[in-house]
């Protein structure tokens, strides 16, 4: 998909990584290229699903006081994709992946408090297709800040 990604563009894709909220101004001036051109292939990122989509990053403490936990998740092969449009709709659950090896799923879930992330659990196993899961609660982090 990135095979048509000129150097222009991956430096557009870079200084949104850097800064979603960088005006087109500013990257035209950084770029050396005219405001016309950068939103031309901001607009051709977009259309081509290059970039998917803006989002806020946040800090590191702006949820110091959420439970944060990992759930690894077995399904029924036929009820896979059932059961990932019924995980989407639970609020608590940040991130979903498919992975490898024993496990199908895993699934981020951040809550305020023990009481909220056990019951975001319970309707993740309620789920028609989830046939087993163990949970880990994320405790500290060991990178960064």
């Amino acid at each position: 998909m990135t095979d048509y990604l000129d150097e222009k563009d991956r430096h557009i894709v870079s200084i949104l990584q850097r800064d979603g909220r960088s005006s087109v101004a500013d990257m035209a001036k950084e770029l050396n290229l005219t405001r016309t051109t950068v939103n031309k292939r901001m607009n051709r990122l977009l259309e081509t699903g290059v970039i998917s989509g803006f989002t806020a990053v946040l800090r590191n403490d702006s949820f110091a006081s959420k439970i944060r936990g990992w759930v690894t998740i077995c399904s029924f092969a036929t009820k896979e994709e059932n059961a990932i449009t019924q995980m989407k709709l639970i609020p608590e659950i940040t991130k979903i992946y498919t992975t490898n090896g024993k496990w199908d799923l895993a699934a981020e879930i951040q809550a305020e408090n023990l009481e909220n992330f056990d019951a975001a659990l319970s309707k993740l196993r309620a789920i028609d297709g989830i046939r087993e899961t163990e949970t880990s609660l994320l405790l500290s982090s060991r990178l960064g800040k």
